[in-house]
């Protein structure tokens, strides 16, 4: 019996952080009976509780492993698989990704160190678990970028995230709101992230972002919001109402597992997100996107499925007219774009299976 654990940010209902772990959970029993699976949440109280010596694999789900100096704070995972390899242990990096990284990496990254405040201690440790890892995807370009700045010398695999592996075929459910069929319907995800977006400033970015919806309600379409998180809903209440006509707008505020969500993404003609997994879940049902860029990981999102110009940054001045300007992209663009998002999906979906069809190099 090989007995397996899983790392990540469970427990909190958070969709995007629970779905990464159901699609591991679907790929990981179809190896059958002689593999067990257990979880542990990625946060510094459970995992140095974690007894990592019961285990064959440990596995850093998807997610974000390391932290930008935006956010300074002691990569302890990184220390906890350290930790696995000198009780030898194998460990595998599944799907994570870098985060909290300055915006001005995003247009002049030849020179930036996301590592500033960690010691030469700290960067030799980081070198031996990527170096050692059995199997290491991480979920985007940029952060596989960042690694090889920071002296990560192993050549890495950019397998997207997670997420990729949600079918592509899902039924088109009844839309629970006041509606008609024939209305154009945008899918709006509206959250918190607790002022920790480029800019600093939710209230600010939301206003700009009620004008926006207000100019799209007086193009004819309604907005339909959804959430990924239950702390979201009490902003997604506040953004609804600075919208100008009651009848326009419907909130739901469940927080649905990944497939009935999906299925309730194919009613909209596009969706625009702050949240990053309600754009890969958009990508999944074949709906295009507008990202609010509010953090480096949108970034790593949309350059790796080469859909850059889809991705808005929450300190841009100039949301309003990006916003119209995209609808418009998609509107008469829409064909190619869908062929993009599949060809993307479709690539991502071979590389995520990779370690499962060699059973985890176990």
């Amino acid at each position: 019996m090989k007995h397996v654990l899983y790392i990540g940010w469970i427990g909190y209902n958070n969709l995007g952080d629970e779905l990464m772990f159901e699609c591991f959970k679907e790929q990981f029993y179809q190896l059958g009976n002689d593999y067990k699976l257990d979880l542990v949440n990625n946060e510094k109280r459970y995992l140095d509780n974690a007894p990592l010596q019961a285990y064959d694999l440990i596995v850093l789900g998807g997610g974000s492993i390391l932290s930008g100096a935006d956010h300074p704070i002691q990569n302890y995972i990184i220390e906890t698989l350290y930790q696995a390899l000198q009780l030898n242990k194998k460990i595998m990096i599944w799907g994570s990704g870098i985060d909290w990284v300055p915006k001005s990496y995003l247009t002049d990254n030849s020179n930036i160190d996301f590592l500033t405040n960690q010691t030469k201690l700290f960067r030799e440790k980081l070198n031996t678990v990527f170096h050692e890892s059995v199997w290491t995807g991480v979920r985007g370009p940029l952060t596989k970028q960042l690694l090889n700045q920071a002296g990560v010398k192993k050549e890495v695999v950019i397998s997207g995230d997670p997420a990729f592996l949600l079918p592509d075929k899902t039924d088109k459910e009844q839309l629970a709101s006041p509606f008609h069929q024939d209305d154009k319907v945008i899918g709006v995800n509206w959250g918190t992230s607790f002022h920790n977006i480029y800019g600093r400033n939710e209230i600010s970015l939301e206003n700009q972002f009620a004008e926006a919806l207000n100019q799209l309600i007086a193009k004819d379409y309604k907005i339909y919001f959804y959430v990924m998180w239950h702390a979201d809903v009490e902003h997604t209440k506040r953004l609804a109402a600075k919208l100008h006509d009651d009848a326009s707008w419907h909130i739901d505020n469940t927080v649905y597992p990944a497939e009935p969500f999906m299925s309730l993404l194919k009613h909209f003609d596009f969706t625009i997100n702050f949240k990053l997994h309600a754009n890969y879940l958009s990508l999944a049902a074949g709906v295009p996107f507008i990202a609010l860029g509010y953090r480096f990981k949108i970034f790593d999102f949309v350059r790796s499925v080469h859909l850059e110009e889809f991705a808005i940054a929450t300190d841009d001045t100039n949301l309003v007219p990006q916003i119209i300007s995209l609808e418009k992209k998609i509107t008469n663009n829409r064909s190619e774009i869908m062929k993009t998002m599949d060809k993307q999906r479709q690539a991502y979906r071979s590389k995520l299976i990779e370690p499962f069809e060699q059973g985890l190099y176990i």
